[in-house]
């Protein structure tokens, strides 16, 4: 088991919590370096495999050529990676293992700082992208949509 950072319990408890205003106040300031190795510790896998659980509740859904699947690897170094693939319709979002959807329709691989940034809002995808952090495989018109079909693009940003 992986041993990494103890966070004070109300920023745990923000980091947790699935609020997107706490977990952006729960990072405010947090080193990333610090934040990397407590999500590559057994109680940070345990909120990223949360934050995937509850991707359905915050799909907004949308136009949709069809059944669409959107994996996503997040790497935790030293920690064993997580991957998840989101199979999406206009208006159903399911969470499945990876492997059991067939082939990707894009893929976003990113490291699990940047993972928790894009889905608290924290920073943007096209951000993450130009530095470095995410890197996008197959349909990049759905990885642009990702952060709008889950309400979290920034205000004044397409939908």
């Amino acid at each position: 088991m992986t041993v990494g950072p103890l966070f004070p319990p109300e920023r745990l408890a923000a980091l947790r919590s699935g609020d997107l205003a706490d977990v952006r106040a729960a990072l405010a300031g947090l080193p990333r370096a610090e934040l990397a190795a407590w999500l590559a510790t057994s109680e940070g896998e345990a909120v990223l495999r949360t934050v995937f659980e509850r991707m359905p509740e915050r799909y907004t859904g949308g136009p949709m050529d069809g059944q669409q699947t959107a994996r996503w690897v997040v790497e935790r170094e030293p920690a064993e990676t997580l991957a998840y693939d989101l199979v999406l319709t206009e208006d159903n979002c399911e969470v499945r293992r990876t492997g059991t959807s067939g082939e990707p329709t894009v893929t976003l691989t990113l490291d699990a700082v940047s993972f928790v940034e894009m889905a608290s809002a924290a920073a943007q995808g096209m951000d993450l992208l130009l530095q470095g952090r995410l890197q996008i495989q197959g349909d990049v018109h759905l990885a642009v949509r990702m952060e709008s079909l889950f309400g979290l693009a920034a205000p004044g940003e397409p939908g």
